[in-house]
């Protein structure tokens, strides 16, 4: 059963398969949104790495550890159908965020820029060079596959294909009631078989009993799971009864709090997401509560509380060293009274990864906070990041000022 397999062990590589010797990497955002960051730099930089391909838009991240990097455009520059919200199986009802559905055509607006290619125009050049290309392709462009998607669904029923592309998109009419999807779990409270489909069923959930009842082994919500009874007698971190564990980082770990005593706390931006829209010499970067740009650099920013800021001389806007065991980050310091004393408050997620070796010590200067996260999981048996189980400690940075004069005398020359 689908619960079961989360306690089934992994290693690498998997018994009768080879390790891996080449990384093809199609965009990717790894740097500096999965924790411990570095980690990646030491992947790519491994012995055992023959050769990394990298397929991006931008500069950023991980195109810099690249063997080859192969431009790819941007959705402004090839053709696309899809719909507004919908993720696929990533996220299912996606669509309900915008409350309708909207199919949209993608127009290519312009032709690729440079020598940047659609994704699509990548992968048939290299299954073309591979005697695959018309296996690939089919003969079609990615006008003809639009329009393919196109014929294959419900819309020529709703739209003329020559009226679709002028209008660019199709709002879809609400369901008919009789054609709505069931209310979730009604089918378990009325003793009826499932009929709520999943994005991806497995097998058992429509067969024999267990189309009757929920997938667990009593068939019934369980408040004591019964899988987690079997497999973890043995990880105190998971127990079957949910309470409360104090943080294996924070501030009550006092063997790190003597060196690191703020806890840091990245969420997600409220300018970006992920990688997106940030760097890349967006307008977004000119937002003061996005970055600050200091010596001709937009730093990424920091919040402090003013006591923890006065107790290390650090004002506001200075540059900070915030830092622990896994690296370091140079920051703008953003001084506010809206976090507390011994916490410290930024976001993941930066698009920018620069780290570079200044004055002597190895430093980052994009704003990848996810250098100083632990990559350990939030319990032993599971996959899962704990981001904010993060001490760090911060101090007034001793090479900003040498920084700034180098700034200074690379723009003069």
């Amino acid at each position: 059963m689908a619960q079961e397999a989360q306690f089934a062990p992994f290693c690498y590589p998997m018994p009768g398969y080879s390790p891996i010797h080449m990384i093809y990497r199609y965009g990717g955002s790894s740097l500096s949104t999965v924790t411990r960051s570095g980690r990646w730099v030491d992947a790519y930089r491994h012995e055992s790495i023959e050769f990394v391909v990298n397929q991006s838009i931008w500069m950023e991240g991980e195109a810099q550890f690249a063997d080859i990097i192969l431009p790819a455009c941007t959705s402004l520059e090839r053709w696309d159908i899809g719909e507004w919200a919908n993720s696929g199986g990533y996220a299912h009802h996606g669509v309900n965020v915008v409350n309708h559905r909207v199919i949209t055509l993608q127009h290519k607006c312009i032709e690729p820029l440079g020598e940047s290619k659609s994704d699509y125009e990548i992968f048939t050049a290299i299954l073309t060079r591979l005697g695959l290309g018309a296996v690939f392709t089919e003969g079609c462009s990615e006008l003809d596959w639009v329009k393919r998607v196109f014929d294959s669904s419900d819309l020529p029923g709703e739209i003329v294909w020559k009226k679709f592309c002028r209008k660019g998109y199709h709002v879809v009419p609400p369901e008919k009631p009789e054609l709505r999807q069931p209310v979730d779990m009604r089918w378990f409270a009325e003793g009826r078989r499932k009929d709520l489909p999943e994005p991806l069923p497995m097998p058992s959930q429509y067969a024999e009993e267990f189309g009757m009842g929920l997938q667990t082994p009593s068939g019934k919500l369980e408040f004591v799971p019964e899988v987690l009874k079997r497999n973890t007698a043995d990880n105190p971190d998971r127990p079957p009864v949910n309470r409360y564990i104090p943080s294996w980082e924070g501030l009550r770990t006092t063997e790190l709090t003597e060196r690191y005593p703020l806890q840091m706390i990245a969420t997600h931006s409220r300018y970006s997401f992920h990688t997106s829209m940030d760097g890349k010499n967006s307008a977004v970067n000119q937002v003061e509560d996005h970055r600050a740009l200091i010596a001709g650099h937009r730093f990424w920013l920091l919040r402090l509380n003013p006591t923890d800021a006065a107790a290390r001389g650090i004002g506001h806007r200075d540059l900070v060293k915030i830092f622990n065991d896994r690296g370091a980050v140079i920051c703008a310091a953003d001084i506010a009274p809206l976090v507390t004393p011994g916490v410290v408050k930024s976001y993941e997620a930066s698009a920018e990864f620069q780290l570079i070796d200044f004055a002597g010590e190895t430093i980052e200067i994009g704003g990848c906070l996810n250098i100083l996260t632990s990559d350990r999981s939030q319990t032993r048996g599971t996959s899962s990041m704990a981001p904010n189980s993060c001490l760090v400690q911060i101090e007034k940075w001793q090479n900003a000022d040498t920084f700034k004069m180098a700034a200074r005398r690379r723009r003069k020359s």
